[in-house]
């Protein structure tokens, strides 16, 4: 059936080619209207429309505080994409100004058309997210002059944790696709980006106490795909260009199983019976650990590994794996592991496996296994990283038998439509969303482009937009309206049938 795109997208779609105005198209708002009325990804909470229109031509007057730094640069380098010149004198105000934390949340805005701009938030990243709203109003080409509808906009995240984890560890993806993707996941408010840096076909940053695992872990790969590894000095650039885009970098150093690549560095890290010492290139899991048995050495390389990975990432958490390994010294290693990150300052992340050890409440959980009983770990009192691998795992199909995806956890594939319908308010405790791409079948950047986009979408949209807000063919009209944002990024995405 072919949806009828409502009147306000097709008026931005046109502006894309041509100078038609905004103001022109219909906005509604209120429950009843739904959540379609501006072409927004992820939606906001409050649209408030006024009467009149703003209308702007090549100049505006800027206002900015000197706290807002981040937020000052991505709206002046907007503009100046846009070809709006920044004027002492002449054209409408765009002010950005930090307001009352109680009202805002830490990451929360306002956004203001009226005879003016103005945005206001508690936080420069509160600033920044208005900015990108903002721009998402816009058509992507610069044009003579903009017609913008009176709107007020209210707005703030449903949950602090919105992330998307690349595994790099299978196949190495390079640092250039890394700052792209924080380009992207910044425009549509997605805050943590979660690398999955070891497992048993590489390991990806640099140790300087081990070298070895760079040198022999960093040389090696999946079959098909592509070995290498970051640097210290080029991850704490890349830590300084998230931080200035509103996202952490999350490191996940996968303990005690997934460790091929780590026991090929280092074939001491392995048992006394274990033969099998070589850097490994298949995709089957479960089968290396660290020996548990031989705790001075399992816990020296541990605790050295993760006092580097401290240094290099400010990220107040620190994953540290613990999936899909049987040992009976495994709670025993989890508990030691969770322990050691919080005497390094930070809190430890985990997979949903780690319940079974003694951890402290603080400890997130992320919850894979969609039948996982996780209760249990809720009635201790820990948080969860919802990422249940039937909604949100994106190295299955884009649909049903697309080639070179999985199937293990839904046969189906994880259409855009299934990963849609995800409902983390079905939850309790839950501290945020994230949704996976595993590398083991995604060896090319265009590849990981076709897995992410435009699933990743819904993950910004269940993290940040209310429950109440979100509906599935309003979001592929406001997907459409905004491809032309997605092409100019470069990404090149999957397109569903669904959309036109």
């Amino acid at each position: 059936m072919k949806r009828l795109i409502p009147t306000l997208l097709v008026g931005l779609i046109t502006t894309m080619n041509h100078d038609t105005s905004m103001a022109d198209m219909n906005i509604e708002s209120g429950p009843s209207a739904g959540p379609v009325n501006l072409p927004l990804i992820p939606y906001p909470r409050s649209v408030t429309p006024g009467p009149g229109q703003l209308r702007m031509a090549g100049n505006v007057t800027l206002s900015t505080p000197d706290e807002a730094e981040n937020a000052s640069r991505a709206l002046r380098e907007w503009l100046a994409d846009r070809g709006i010149n920044v004027s002492m004198d002449t054209g409408p105000r765009i002010s950005l100004s930090l307001g009352d934390a109680q009202t805002h949340g830490a990451e929360g805005y306002r956004l203001s058309i009226a005879d003016d701009i103005r945005i206001e938030a508690a936080t420069d990243t509160g600033l920044f997210y208005g900015v990108q709203t903002l721009r998402q109003l816009f058509p992507v080409q610069a044009q003579p002059g903009y017609t913008l509808p009176h709107v007020v906009i209210d707005d703030r995240p449903e949950f602090e944790w919105r992330g998307n984890m690349l595994d790099v560890a299978r196949s190495f993806l390079p640092l250039e696709y890394l700052r792209a993707h924080i380009d992207r996941m910044s425009r549509f408010k997605l805050n943590r980006l979660h690398l999955h840096l070891s497992d048993d076909q590489g390991w990806r940053v640099e140790i300087k106490a081990f070298p070895k695992l760079t040198e022999v872990g960093g040389a090696s790969s999946v079959e098909g795909g592509r070995s290498g590894f970051y640097t210290q000095a080029e991850l704490r650039e890349l830590v300084a260009y998230g931080e200035a885009r509103g996202v952490i970098i999350v490191p996940e150093i996968d303990l005690p199983g997934h460790t091929q690549a780590a026991i090929a560095s280092y074939p001491e890290l392995a048992c006394p019976d274990v033969t099998n010492l070589s850097t490994y290139s298949g995709v089957e899991v479960g089968f290396s650990k660290l020996c548990l048995t031989q705790p001075e050495t399992t816990y020296s390389f541990t605790e050295g590994v993760l006092t580097e990975i401290v240094d290099i990432f400010p990220s107040p958490y620190i994953h540290i794996g613990g999936d899909e390994i049987k040992d009976p010294l495994y709670a025993e290693f989890i508990g030691k592991a969770t322990r050691i990150v919080e005497s390094l300052g930070r809190t430890a992340v985990a997979w949903e496996e780690a319940s079974v050890a003694d951890n402290d409440p603080g400890v997130l959980l992320q919850l894979w296994n969609d039948e996982y009983d996780i209760q249990p770990a809720l009635d201790r009192g820990h948080r969860l990283i919802l990422s249940p691998c039937s909604y949100t795992y994106f190295d299955h199909g884009n649909y049903e038998g697309q080639p070179n995806t999985y199937t293990w956890c839904r046969k189906e594939g994880v259409p855009m439509e299934r990963a849609y319908q995800f409902n983390p308010q079905s939850y309790s405790q839950v501290h945020g969303v994230e949704s996976a791409m595993w590398s083991e079948l995604v060896h090319t950047d265009a590849t990981a482009d076709n897995r992410l986009w435009p699933r990743v979408l819904t993950t910004a949209e269940i993290g940040w937009s209310p429950a109440e807000a979100r509906n599935y063919e309003q979001f592929l009209d406001r997907l459409e309206a905004l491809r032309p944002q997605l092409d100019a990024m470069g990404i090149q995405y999957y397109r569903p049938q669904a959309l036109p």
